[in-house]
């Protein structure tokens, strides 16, 4: 592939190309003191593509770059950029972070997945229960909506899913977002980036929101209780609100917001649903594991599925978060009125021969 005779302009176009082969969502490269390391994520899964003498390094993040107009000379610095699907040479736009470590920048790139940038929400795979009782939140006029999981786990996709059900259903609505960073463009939609080198935060772009008429507001993520508190009051207020907030699990938001400082009162009028959500990879169609099997590369699985828990503020669920009861008290509220968890859901695909147990062990934990 790569050679340390090739220029950097073909040596990074070769990396896209590989990368983009093996249906790779991010591209890593890893420089160490004898070696850059180049790793991909597929289905999830980092797996090893080039192992490189050293000296290639400064020149591929050197054309990572140029290609994303980030600053050639500043090598002490993160620097985040993005390469258009223009000039990228592979028809899909690249995000790129730059690192400045030990032995010289470390590179994270990641692929826009172009299947991904118009799903709706029935084709994201949700259970049923699960999409139908999302899709009824985000109907509403007012309320707040969240989504929890951990990078990687589908959230964005499944938040612009919602987004564009609902430009789509009600196309004169006021819809404006405030995101760290804007992923993709949805047509109809007011869309905002965060600068906090700028004193644009979460918490200031949501208040200065709400004074442009807004409808339905997507805030990219809850992390303080400022921003939790604005957002919960939109939604109040007459407003439909959806956002990300990190916790293990759909019981466990709630838990977290009241750690954040939020009212179990205003915690349980304004919350509609909170949806928690992982990826497993899916079993291989055309093997069993074997090592020679182009399909998966002998690794046993190919492609991912959805899964997700809903819930929400049933009355057993409501009486526990006034109670300030934690994750497990209120999820076994839930379970009162049927809440199925993301373990019982993995199971479901267990059974049906969509995944393995040793997957879901992988991403959940062992049972």
């Amino acid at each position: 592939m790569t050679v340390p005779s090739a220029s950097a302009v073909d040596s990074v176009q070769q990396l896209f190309e590989r990368a983009c082969e093996m249906g790779a969502s991010d591209l890593h490269i890893e420089p160490d003191a004898t070696t850059v390391t180049v790793r991909a994520r597929r289905d999830g899964v980092l797996v090893p593509m080039e192992s490189l003498p050293a000296e290639i390094g400064p020149r591929l993040v050197g054309r990572l770059k140029a290609l994303a107009d980030l600053l050639a000379y500043r090598t002490d610095v993160p620097q985040e950029g993005r390469i258009t699907a223009e000039r990228s040479g592979v028809g899909v736009e690249i995000r790129v972070a730059t690192y400045p470590t030990l032995f010289g920048e470390r590179a994270a790139l990641r692929f826009d997945a172009p299947e991904t940038a118009a799903m709706t929400l029935e084709s994201l795979g949700l259970p049923t229960a699960a999409l139908a009782g999302l899709r009824a939140a985000i109907e509403r006029p007012d309320g707040v909506v969240l989504l929890t999981g951990p990078s990687g786990s589908g959230k964005t996709t499944t938040l612009y899913s919602c987004l564009r059900h609902v430009a789509a259903r009600v196309p004169r609505r006021s819809i404006v977002t405030v995101e760290d960073p804007v992923e993709r463009c949805v047509p109809g939609v007011t869309q905002t980036q965060v600068a906090p080198a700028a004193g644009l935060d979460f918490a200031r772009a949501l208040r200065s929101l709400l004074r442009q008429d807004p409808e339905v507001i997507l805030v990219g993520e809850i992390r303080d209780r400022e921003t939790a508190g604005i957002a919960l009051e939109a939604g109040l207020t007459g407003h439909l609100v959806a956002s990300t907030i990190h916790a293990g699990t759909a019981p466990q938001v709630f838990a977290r917001l009241l750690d954040m400082g939020v009212e179990p009162f205003v915690a349980t009028t304004s919350v509609r649903g909170v949806l928690a959500q992982r990826l497993l990879r899916r079993r291989c169609p055309a093997c069993t594991g074997s090592p020679v099997c182009t399909t998966c590369d002998g690794t046993g699985h190919r492609g991912r599925a959805l899964v997700a828990e809903w819930l929400e503020v049933t009355p057993p669920v409501r009486a526990a978060i006034l109670a300030r009861a934690d994750g497990d008290t209120i999820s076994a509220a839930a379970k009162e009125s049927g809440f199925r968890t993301l373990r019982d859901e993995a199971a479901a695909l267990v059974d049906g021969g969509v995944t393995t147990k040793e997957e879901v062990d992988r991403v959940l934990g062992p049972a």
